[in-house]
């Protein structure tokens, strides 16, 4: 079991923008963090390829250092000749990281983004429990 205050590791929502060029893009993702090295796959709604399909998914590599995080994305299913790169820093309870994302050969798509850890099923049902007390 992995122990999410000490890792990144698990499943988190988010969404990032285009600099308020477009609406903001949801995806969700799941994190695997070892020794600092974090991999994962993302599945994004699609705004871009609409030849690929409602859904995006893509793979991502980086790493974790303190509070630091980043990664680069890269689409499955074609090579664009440019993968987005992510950069951004972790709140103090590991449940949250806000960022900007770029594309390194294509400096004007760039942007903001935001990811939370995804509440564990078990707990929502205990809170929604408590609620309806």
């Amino acid at each position: 079991m992995v122990d999410n205050e000490k890792s990144i590791s698990g499943r988190w929502t988010g969404r990032y923008d285009y600099g308020g060029l477009a609406a903001p893009v949801p995806f969700e993702a799941v994190l695997e963090e070892s020794a600092g090295l974090v991999s994962g796959e993302i599945t994004e709604t699609n705004t871009f390829r609409h030849d690929m399909g409602a859904h995006l998914a893509a793979f991502l590599i980086g790493e974790r250092v303190g509070v630091d995080v980043s990664f680069r994305k890269t689409y499955e299913g074609f090579d664009q000749g440019d993968d987005p790169v992510y950069e951004g820093a972790l709140n103090t309870a590991m449940t949250r990281i806000d960022g900007v994302w770029r594309f390194p050969k294509d400096p004007k798509w760039a942007g903001r983004f935001m990811m939370v850890r995804a509440v564990d099923a078990r707990v929502q049902r205990k809170v929604a429990a408590e609620i309806e007390m």
